[in-house]
């Protein structure tokens, strides 16, 4: 229903402004990274609750709690990440070391 009305709105707009198709366009691609967006929350959404209620397999669990803490990312303070480092480089200098022995 509402795409009829926007096609009916988009008609009218071709027949009156010379602009019209372009300005068509415009509103279909709005609508469409609209409902795009609005899909994309849902499946978070649904991503999260399947997740609570251990409905995932093994490896789904795995992919979403990499994301989710992949997307956490951004909002963990300047200090905070610092410490992360400092524990991935200790890390990956005990790697090295195992590796050259």
């Amino acid at each position: 229903m509402y795409f009829l009305l926007l096609l009916l709105v988009g008609i009218v707009l071709c027949f009156l402004f010379p602009y019209g198709p372009i300005i068509v366009g415009g509103i279909v691609f709005a609508v469409v990274i609209d409902q795009y967006r609005q899909t994309m929350y849902m499946r978070e959404d649904i991503q999260a609750i399947k997740n609570h209620l251990k409905l995932m397999t093994k490896e789904e669990s795995e992919d979403y709690e990499a994301n989710h803490a992949y997307q956490d990312i951004d909002r963990i303070s300047s200090e905070r990440m610092e410490v992360i480092n400092r524990k991935i480089e200790a890390e990956l200098e005990r790697e090295n070391k195992n590796k050259k022995t």
